[in-house]
């Protein structure tokens, strides 16, 4: 049989329901894998013991026969971002304040991976409190790129693409705020899909502001994985088999290039020749693809820290213990410290801009049927050197600034996914992201499946 932990998530379903291979024998070639390949990765986090998971996949084998639509991971090991709670794992946030709490009980996701069959094995690393797009955090260390472990993994999903990429897992869950499930996938060959907000339930402190600005969603190897766990993580039973999910024929598809917006985001010029080549391609299957210019594009990055500050503020509480604030990561305390300084009037304008952000895409949406941007301003970076300080010779005047092709989507409550562009070297991962109007979700992930086809096919 080929290696099991090669299979997609999907494949791996079926392998199973069919009885070729137990839960048994997927988790020991899972186990064997993370067991050779986390020590030099470090993408997996509190893990349980191996003689626990293989008690787990005796007890999926042991069960009665479920829907396979229901039922479709039963025996699939997962980690979960270690952002959430999965009971009885820790729930660090990659913080020393958390590393000891373990959690009582699940978040309504990780909740819908258990029912749906999925054995729970440990968490995925993260910055500490997701902040800043590059996995390290002190109490786990550095995650490393699957592909060249001198390289950034992305983050703040960055466990799950590096333990995705190395075949540590069929699949995986992430959250996105300003681009954590886009930025990771797109250094690792990935796909990361960021649902429209609300739709994959989230615990309350995610979003105590009630701002709408963080989505739960899918990792995966390919748009069929991601959909199925899409649809996994939001509640419901698989609509469709692998086999006839939705594709989007590109012919007529009229797409909106973002490019550098204008100028005003510094992308490394390797990353807009490598996008544009790409949507070459989409041409010659049939897209039209024009150039979407919006002077309020240089509005957004005031309006995000506003908004962005806002929602961090329920950490002041920490920040203003003494015994505490020196365990805070110094982005984590600069945000807290900047979000002070917010006025009721300045967070009232950026409440403004968004609404005013939210019309233009309408404008946009009224023209075309998918906007396109980079899904990233750099390349993988070196791990050892932090985050970028600059972009092609223009300083970076905060620590995620270089994340900040992702606010068009994360101030519009757009669906966004992140798609790879094949056949790069490690040093040279990028991607596309695509993004629809709030609540396409569905539709995105067939357009999504076309752009793979298209995209697969001029490899």
């Amino acid at each position: 049989m080929s290696d099991l932990t090669a299979l997609s998530a999907i494949e791996l379903s079926r392998t199973i329901a069919s009885g070729d291979v137990s839960c048994v024998e997927v988790m020991n070639a899972f186990l064997e894998r993370i067991e050779t390949f986390n020590p030099h990765v470090n993408a997996l986090v509190n893990l349980i013991p191996r003689d626990e998971c293989l008690r787990l996949a005796r007890e999926a084998d042991a069960a009665p026969h479920v829907d396979e639509k229901l039922g479709w991971l039963k025996g699939i090991p997962i980690a979960v971002k270690d952002l959430s709670r999965a009971k009885g794992l820790a729930t660090t946030c990659g913080s020393p304040l958390f590393q000891d709490e373990i959690a009582t009980y699940d978040d309504p996701h990780v909740a819908h991976l258990r029912a749906a069959g999925a054995i729970i094995i440990g968490k995925t690393n993260v910055p500490e409190w997701g902040l800043g797009g590059h996995t390290d955090n002190t109490v786990f260390g550095l995650t490393r790129n699957a592909l060249d472990p001198e390289l950034s993994a992305g983050g703040s999903s960055g466990g799950a693409a590096s333990a995705l990429a190395r075949g540590m897992l069929s699949i995986a869950d992430g959250s996105d705020m300003m681009g954590s499930l886009r930025t990771p996938a797109a250094f690792q060959g990935l796909v990361g899909f960021r649902p429209t907000p609300g739709v994959v339930p989230l615990a309350p402190e995610m979003d105590q502001m009630e701002l709408g600005l963080v989505s739960i969603g899918p990792m995966a190897r390919d748009v069929a994985d991601a959909q199925a766990l899409f649809s996994t993580l939001a509640g419901r039973a698989l609509q469709t088999s692998a086999d006839n999910l939705p594709e989007t024929s590109l012919a007529g598809l009229k797409i909106g290039w973002l490019g550098n917006a204008g100028g005003h985001w510094p992308i490394e010029p390797s990353i807009l020749h490598y996008c544009e080549q790409a949507l070459e391609v989409l041409a010659t299957a049939g897209a039209k693809v024009d150039a979407c210019t919006s002077h309020q594009i240089a509005e957004l990055w005031p309006c995000w820290l506003a908004l962005r500050q806002t929602a961090l503020s329920p950490g002041k509480v920490l920040y203003q213990d003494p015994s505490k604030r020196p365990l805070m990561s110094d982005n984590w305390q600069w945000e807290i410290a900047q979000g002070t300084l917010l006025s009721r009037d300045d967070i009232g304008e950026a409440k403004q801009t968004q609404r005013t952000w939210w019309a233009e895409l309408s404008r946009f949406f009224s023209e075309c049927d998918v906007l396109i941007a980079p899904a990233c301003q750099v390349h993988p970076f070196k791990s050892e050197d932090g985050t970028p300080r600059q972009i092609h010779g223009r300083p970076l005047d905060t620590y995620h600034r270089w994340l900040e092709v992702s606010l068009p989507a994360s101030l519009g409550n757009l669906p966004v996914i992140s798609m790879p562009i094949p056949s790069l070297s490690p040093q040279h991962m990028t991607g596309l992201q695509l993004m629809m109007p709030s609540g396409s979700d569905q539709a995105l992930l067939a357009v999504a499946r076309g752009v793979e086809a298209a995209l697969g096919r001029a490899i």
